[in-house]
């Protein structure tokens, strides 16, 4: 060792340096770590004086704790190569880390006056050696999370780039860059795996933390709630990339999530605590590296099973079951999605040669996604459907929370999709009320698109035998899917299986109107699927309680037949049903089930439905029935009953069996019913029936009757209502119902929904027209309530009101009331071998001339003049029903109901008088707005071409000046594509024209843009195109 100099403390340090480096070259690492610690504690505390001399002090430190960093970092190696050294090795990588964070420190105290040069130098060694002590670290140390391994990962990419900042031809930083970006792709890096590493650890940490029976947080509101760390699992599966779902099963997600469901219900009674120990050694035992579909079945099965047995538990603990199950079926249903997303990458992989054949021992990269099997999904769906009953038969028993059934709902549109589109929609809903977390899988408008979907440029460059191959096999895709869709919708629906009756058990015991509509609905769809109706006559018989399907075919021998095997079937099932669990039901539940049955029928499938109603329904016994549900006093019952009639009277064949109870007043209990769901369901019904009558429909007093029920159905609320004098006509019952004020418009009212309905029924009126658009109320509303024009304007003006169910009838009866009759009869002979007028010649050459009389009486009783079309069409905008169209097409996205809307755009802008108020009510801007990308199919197309047919008649006689420049420029292309339109209208031609001349006499600034749009060659072609025009 030297002597220490008290002239420079420096001279020490350095001679024990030297002899460290010698130790280092010659092998002796741990000599040399030995010496560049003694030379470090031989600097005294505050050696050097002046700038200088401390700067000299801190530069050697520096390099004293880069040497000695080298020196850990060598034996971290040497070490890395025996297991039984893995202790060591990790320590000696922790001195490393350390010792370059020493040097750092240094570093960044050291003067400016030093050498920049050498300061870089030595930076980028300790820059270097301490990121290839964390990528060693991230991969040796078995003891570490993924979050700290990729945190390690992170930390030495960020020294990497800043060494390269400087030093950027140092290859081996660079080489040494590029593997770790290896390393951090391979482990799915990235901002969706930390959120789920992020999300795990929470909910991890806080159950080994807990030691009462609920979870609680232990940073307070710095860290995410355990809902949310739910939630952000939803939202990272939502991402459309299956291995997140690989992530959660290898980090160990499912067993963790069954732990935090048992402790968030379980008891402290004995029996509980002999099950939670069961419960932990079943997940002990589950597989870690999967997502195994049955154990989130189990965890929704036992939370249904205990929401039911704890209705005496707080409401939290309840709120919290509900939401561990949805987050279940949530994870079932991207286990779908992506199960089905991967079957049609393998199917399609092979790529489609020249000549059409097809490519064989095509490789397709593993995804590791478990199939979701029958059994789960159907136990899953079963138990939400029956969430807090506990299999409870009577209707005493009500289905609580309604978040259960409709994640069920979800869970059973993706199951039985029969395509990727419908797996896509029934994802989005599944995500939709989630928070921010799902907002990337469920926050784009635009349509997904299936992996076998060719885009436009890939076909163009495909040969026709390509394309026709690929056609075929998309065709064979289809088919297996829908082959598979079937399948699951008959194991579901089946007795066995009892899927079905889960689900009208939930129908008929929930006290959620809106959700008993959307079974009703989703029954419908699954019948629908079926295409023989005898083969949903056989699936549904059991559950209507038919005994033989056979029953009301109209073949004579057969219906002998039937009539006799039916009582043979009837005795012998007379026997069974001792036996049969339907016994123990409730009567007055299982007439429900099956009146909820009929009506879902005759949505889905509307022969058959007629046929439950008139002979499958308890053989031959469902009208009776049907009185007895209206009869019941029961609100649910007679909500089922007003859902039926509403469906029924819809259905030609069914009409008639409901006539009977029309005019016999058994309507009358539903249509004064204090709930204005049923009350609604029973004033559709009487409309439609009304109408469905010539005599009834030709009363212009009647028609009025309807015409204020379907205004008072606009303004219903749910509210108890006054009988008044007792009264048993049943339309003046229907009139009594409450006269309050108009409340706040939501897309969530059925009764709304009906008046709506009713109301598109008899609007083809023209009396009916002109009664609404000047402003009539029915007599006796309050004095301040809006007239029935202002009531549709403010429902189409509502917040989303063009996703909810009644935009389509909303549009309808805006684009009736700014047209006649007459005009909607000509259109409907366009493009047809003969005209409007020689069918009406036709049509009198077979009649008598008293016949011809009354058809002459009653034209003119409905004429429709132009002068009174104009009149009505001023009238609607001042109404604002521009602006209600408007806002109808920013939130739809139904093709049907946008075609009515442009549709009825175009009709009111023929009236000249009216286009000004019309561009200031945003109609020119929506319509340029309309885009249906580059290859828009036929209805798409259609709808192009009523917007710009809609945009040259507003700009025929519009002056230019009023138009923004966006809106003048913008209006150009629209135009000339309408003009090069073969299937547009001589008619659409001439004012696409008439505007363009309009837009280009303006300024040279709409020349120059009708120029640069390729608007001359368009227009020499139209000037030579033979039409009338």
């Amino acid at each position: 060792m030297a002597t220490q100099s008290s002239a420079d403390p420096l001279l020490e340090a350095d001679d024990l340096k030297r002899q460290g480096n010698d130790a280092f070259r010659k092998g002796d690492i741990q000599s040399a770590v030995e010496g560049y610690t003694a030379a470090l504690q031989s600097i005294p505390m505050n050696g050097g004086t002046g700038s200088s001399g401390k700067s000299n002090t801190k530069m050697m430190e520096s390099t004293l704790f880069s040497n000695r960093a080298m020196c850990h970092l060598k034996i971290a190696e040497t070490k890395g190569s025996s297991s039984n050294n893995s202790n060591d090795m990790q320590q000696s990588l922790k001195d490393c880390i350390e010792d370059c964070n020493s040097a750092l420190d240094r570093l960044d105290l050291v003067g400016s006056d030093s050498s920049s040069s050498n300061n870089n130098n030595l930076r980028g060694k300790v820059l270097y050696r301490r990121a290839k002590a964390l990528v060693t670290t991230s991969q040796t140390n078995v003891h570490s999370t993924d979050d700290d391994k990729e945190e390690n990962l992170n930390a030495a990419a960020k020294d990497l780039l800043q060494l390269l900042s400087f030093d950027a031809n140092n290859k081996e930083a660079a080489a040494l860059l590029r593997a770790v970006r290896t390393l951090h792709g391979n482990m799915g890096g990235g901002l969706g795996r930390s959120r789920i590493s992020r999300a795990l650890d929470l909910l991890r940490g806080r159950m080994t933390n807990d030691t009462n029976n609920s979870i609680t947080s232990r940073d307070g509101d710095k860290d995410m709630d355990n809902l949310t760390c739910l939630r952000v699992l939803q939202g990272s599966l939502a991402e459309e990339s299956s291995s997140y779902a690989d992530e959660i099963g290898k980090r160990g997600g499912v067993p963790l999530l069954l732990q935090i469901a048992r402790r968030g219900i379980v008891s402290q009674s004995d029996n509980k605590k002999k099950q939670q120990q069961q419960h932990q050694s079943d997940i002990d035992s589950c597989r870690r590296d999967s997502l195994p579909p049955s154990v989130l079945a189990q965890i929704v099965e036992e939370e249904a099973s205990s929401s039911s047995s704890s209705s005496s538990s707080s409401n939290n603990s309840k709120e919290g079951s509900v939401d561990v199950s949805v987050a279940a079926m949530a994870l079932l249903i991207r286990l779908i999605v992506h199960w089905d997303n991967r079957e049609a990458t393998r199917y399609f992989a092979s790529k489609i040669k020249e000549d059409g054949t097809v490519e064989d021992n095509v490789a397709v990269r593993a995804i590791d996604v478990p199939e979701v099997d029958a059994s789960s999904v159907c136990r899953v769906a079963i138990a939400a459907f029956l969430w807090g009953s506990n299999g409870n038969t009577t209707t005493t028993t009500t289905i609580g929370d309604s978040r259960a059934p409709r994640a069920a709902l979800d869970l059973l549109s993706a199951w039985t999709a029969s395509d990727l589109e419908a797996l896509d929609a029934a994802s989005d809903a599944c995500y939709a009320p989630s928070s921010s977390s799902s907002s990337s899988a469920s926050g784009s408008s635009g349509k997904k698109q299936s992996h076998h979907k060719l885009r436009p440029e890939e076909i163009r460059n495909m040969k026709p035998r390509q394309v026709a191959a690929h056609r075929k096999r998309e065709h064979e895709y289809k088919l297996n899917t829908m082959k598979r869709a079937l399948q699951h919708i008959h194991t579901f629906c089946s007795e066995e299986t009892g899927g079905l009756d889960a689900m009208l058990t939930c129908a008929a015991k929930t006290d959620d109107h809106r959700l008993r509509r959307e079974l009703g609905l989703q029954i419908g769809r699954l019948v629908s699927v079926i295409e023989e109706s005898d083969d949903v006559k056989k699936l549904v018989s059991k559950a209507l309680g038919c005994s033989n399907w056979k029953i009301g075919h109209e073949d004579d021998n057969e219906a002998g037949a039937t009539s006799l095997s039916t009582l043979t079937i009837e005795e012998l099932d007379e026997e069974k049903d001792d036996d049969n669990s339907d016994g123990n039901e409730d009567e007055l539940l299982v007439k429900m089930k099956r009146g909820q049955l009929t009506a879902s029928l005759l949505l889905g499938k509307s022969d058959v439905g007629a046929w439950a109603l008139k002979h499958g329904w308890s053989d031959e016994n469902g009208v009776d029935e049907l009185k007895q549900l209206i009869f019941s006093n029961d609100s649910r019952a007679m909500s089922i009953a007003s859902e039926l009639v509403s469906a029924a009277s819809s259905v030609e064949k069914s009409r008639p069996l409901l006539a009977t109870l029309v005019q016999e007043g058994t309507l009358e209990d539903l249509l004064i019913h204090p709930n204005a769901d049923v009350r609604s369901g029973a004033a559709s019904c009487a409309a439609k029936i009304g109408l469905a009558s010539k005599a009834l429909s030709e009363d212009d007093g009647e028609v009025m009757a309807l015409l204020d029920i379907a205004i008072e159905l606009l303004f219903e609320e749910d509210e108890g209502i006054n009988e008044g004098d007792g009264k048993s006509n049943s339309k003046q019952k229907a009139l009594e119902i409450s006269k309050s004020l108009p409340r706040s418009v939501s897309s969530e009212s059925t009764s709304m929904d009906r008046g709506i309905e009713v109301m598109t029924y008899i609007v083809s009126k023209t009396f009916v027209k002109e009664k609404i658009v000047a402003g009539y109320k029915p007599a006796g509303s309050p004095p301040d309530r809006k007239s029935a024009i202002d009531r549709l304007v403010e429902i189409g003006c509502a917040p989303n009101s063009g996703d909810a169910q009644m935009a389509f009838g909303l549009a309808g009866i805006f684009n009736l009331l700014a047209v006649s009759m007459e005009t909607l009869r000509k259109e409907a002979f366009i493009g047809k071998e003969i005209t409007k007028e020689q069918y009406d010649q036709l049509q009198a050459l077979g009649k008598t001339e008293e016949e011809k009389d009354i058809d002459a009486k009653k034209d003119a009783k409905e004429e429709d003049t132009p002068a009174a079309v104009r009149e009505r069409i001023r009238k609607l905008a001042n109404a604002n029903v521009p602006r209600a169209m408007v806002k109808l097409l920013e939130g739809s996205a139904s093709d049907s109901t946008q075609e009515k809307l442009f549709e009825g755009m175009g009709r009111m802008a023929s009236e000249h008088s009216v286009r000004g108020i019309m561009i200031q009510q945003g109609c020119l801007t929506t319509c340029l707005q309309l885009d249906k990308g580059e290859k828009p199919n036929e209805a798409e197309q259609k709808i192009l071409r009523q917007a710009r047919s809609c945009i040259a008649k507003l700009l025929v006689t519009t002056n230019p000046s009023i138009l923004t420049v966006s809106q003048r420029s913008g209006s150009i292309g629209p135009l000339l594509k309408l003009v090069k339109d073969n299937d547009a209208t001589d008619l659409m031609h001439f004012e696409a024209l008439l505007s363009l001349t309009n837009l280009a006499g303006f300024s040279d600034e709409t020349k120059s843009r009708v120029v640069a749009q390729k608007g001359i060659p368009t227009l020499s072609y139209a000037m030579f195109s033979e039409h009338e025009m």
